[in-house]
């Protein structure tokens, strides 16, 4: 990846943040003028704990996307602070005084030894808010800000996210793509002293973004067919879309918290949010018999340490703040930790789907450890509703009416770098089966970047149709932040 085409990507999130301060993120809800936890400083050294937090992030991050390809490692512009920050206004250093990182964001893209010595924990986008009292006036409040830039290529659709199943007319394969400029901010509601409060809103952009909106809305509704791009939409953007995934408010109140708005599904094993999966591609299962999204709360009690609930009713599949065909549904599910080895996962939707019609989906995950490097997950998934779509049928790639999945994962840990993993996928969807099989490595060339290269072999004797019968090669890295 080149630097420029990065530094221009990273510039437009850094905007996105400095933002923040304008959108009502103020003094009173995030910072206090004076933070009590902040010693006091040298005289001439003023903390970062005031409105000035939006400004000092804005220039840190300006300068250290200034320092792209121009900085040799190791180098400063500035000494090191002496006490009081006397540096205040000489080249290369901050208004506060202080020596800016030597690195590109802490070796974000540098692999000499002067940078694994300088910074050995990876570069967060959290690092911009710290202050010269060694405080953060966004992570000592329990905040994170955070996300990952997430670029691919495939030679050919894989009937999941690459190519939009059927829809291939938006060149998603063979072609290099963002697939996902993703940025979150969120605050974990923590229930251990009394009531806790949180919240979440995720914002993506990318090819993913179509397949992540709320296309179980109605036309016109929140994120979907609302100008934000995708098939159909009148404002569109090619093969790029934003979406808007997650926006909810969470209370915890000692074992149990509760969210409500806007959030991912817990019903399957793999997820949107790309860094949380092994591979770059998705199963079929995933992709056409589960659902993305939901609207409506959830709940999750932690009954003990090796058991914990959740519960709850959503409206609907994929449905963002809107109702749907009468979309109404219950989810439940469990964890249970039978040993430090061995965990099953039981979840379920229940009800008035939507769009996708009435019915249930029930998935179960065993996930087993057989050593330090060995690993293996095995998922079934079975899906019945009256949908009367047939999966088979040209053109209806996305959606099947009844379905069986069962996907066998195996990993193993070949180096503290590099980790190797198989999956093996059998879906039967409306009476004919499709196979999946896709290996591949997920090497970790920095602490902040991941590379994952795979092969995936789709095919179905009895469904001719692309993209099940195909060979496909894939790679794509992500760089976290």
């Amino acid at each position: 990846m080149r630097h420029g085409r990065i530094s221009d990507l990273i510039r437009r999130s850094a905007g996105a943040l400095l933002l923040l301060g304008s959108l009502g993120v103020s003094s009173d809800t995030l910072t206090k003028a004076e933070d009590a936890n902040c010693a006091t400083p040298a005289p001439a050294c003023t903390p970062q704990c005031n409105d000035d937090v939006y400004k000092r992030a804005g220039e840190r991050l300006a300068q250290q996307l200034q320092q792209m390809g121009s900085q040799p490692c190791g180098q400063t512009g500035c000494a090191t602070a002496a006490p009081g920050c006397a540096n205040a206004g000489q080249p290369g250093c901050l208004s506060d005084g202080c020596a800016k990182g030597s690195c590109l964001f802490g070796g974000l893209f540098s692999h000499g030894d002067g940078c694994a010595e300088e910074k050995k924990d990876p570069w967060t986008l959290m690092s911009v808010f710290d202050d010269e009292c060694g405080q953060n006036c966004f992570k000592d409040k329990g905040i994170t800000i955070a996300g990952w830039l997430a670029m691919g290529y495939s030679t050919d659709p894989d009937g999941a996210f690459t190519g939009n199943g059927a829809a291939l007319n938006q060149r998603e394969h063979n072609n290099l793509n963002i697939n996902q400029l993703y940025m979150y901010i969120a605050k974990v509601a923590d229930g251990s002293n009394g009531v806790g409060w949180g919240y979440r809103a995720d914002l993506m952009y990318g090819v993913d973004g179509n397949d992540t909106q709320s296309f179980g809305n109605r036309a016109g509704k929140f994120d979907f067919l609302n100008g934000w791009g995708g098939p159909g939409d009148p404002n569109t953007h090619g093969p790029y879309e934003w979406a808007m995934p997650q926006l909810y408010g969470e209370v915890a109140m000692g074992n149990l918290s509760v969210k409500a708005g806007h959030f991912y599904t817990p019903v399957g094993y793999e997820v949107v949010t790309t860094p949380d999966n092994f591979f770059f591609s998705k199963q079929l299962t995933f992709y056409n018999s589960e659902p993305f999204t939901h609207t409506g709360a959830l709940a999750t009690y932690k009954a003990s340490d090796k058991l914990t609930l959740i519960g709850g009713w959503t409206l609907g599949w994929d449905t963002g703040f809107d109702q749907n065909m009468k979309g109404s549904n219950a989810i439940i599910g469990a964890t249970y930790a039978a040993s430090d080895k061995t965990t099953l996962v039981y979840s379920a939707a229940i009800g008035e789907f939507g769009l996708r019609g009435n019915g249930a989906i029930n998935s179960f995950i065993l996930s087993q450890k057989w050593g330090e490097k060995l690993m293996t997950v095995h998922q079934f998934d079975v899906l019945h509703t009256n949908n009367p779509v047939d999966f088979n049928t040209v053109g209806a790639a996305g959606t099947a009416s009844d379905s069986t999945g069962f996907i066998n994962y195996v990993f193993y840990q070949v180096t503290d770098k590099a980790k190797a993993g198989a999956r093996y996928e059998w879906y039967k969807a409306d009476g004919t089966s499709h196979n999946t099989f896709t290996y591949g490595v997920n090497y970790q060339a920095t602490p902040n970047v991941i590379v994952r290269p795979e092969m995936r072999h789709n095919w179905a004797p009895g469904n001719d149709v692309s993209p099940f019968n195909e060979d496909i090669f894939g790679i794509d890295a992500i760089l976290k932040f």
